[in-house]
């Protein structure tokens, strides 16, 4: 079986760290915009939703900010839950890598990094 997803896309807020018992995890929404069809003027927009968890996610929070461009590697899962008795299931990319595009956070300049060769992969964390 299949399941691999190459994203590339802006950050639609800031990332944060948050803690899961030992683990760290990032929730983040990355957006798309489709090229416009022949003849229409505005391009739609798709949202995904992303998981990155421990070393992926510190990168994430470290390095990124609202509308810096990012590049994952990731799998789909499913997740289902339930609200006010209904019950619902969501799709999530679970971040495996990390490509850097060019943008990074102007707070760490004097960090250098060769954009074109820098991956941060994870083993799968279970969660």
């Amino acid at each position: 079986m299949l399941n691999n997803v190459n994203i590339m896309g802006r950050l639609t807020d800031d990332p944060e760290i948050r803690n899961n018992g030992e683990n760290r995890y990032c929730k983040f929404t990355i957006a798309f915009q489709r090229p416009a069809r022949e003849g229409e003027d505005n391009a739609e927009t798709d949202f995904f939703n992303c998981i990155a968890w421990n070393r992926n996610a510190d990168v994430i929070a470290d390095w990124y900010s609202k509308g810096d461009k990012l590049l994952i590697v990731g799998t789909l899962r499913n997740s289902k839950y339930e609200k006010n008795g209904k019950k619902y299931t969501s799709t999530e990319i679970v971040v495996k890598e990390i490509h850097f595009t060019g943008s990074k956070k102007k707070s760490k300049p004097d960090e250098s990094h060769n954009n074109n060769k820098d991956v941060f992969a994870e083993e799968d964390t279970a969660f």
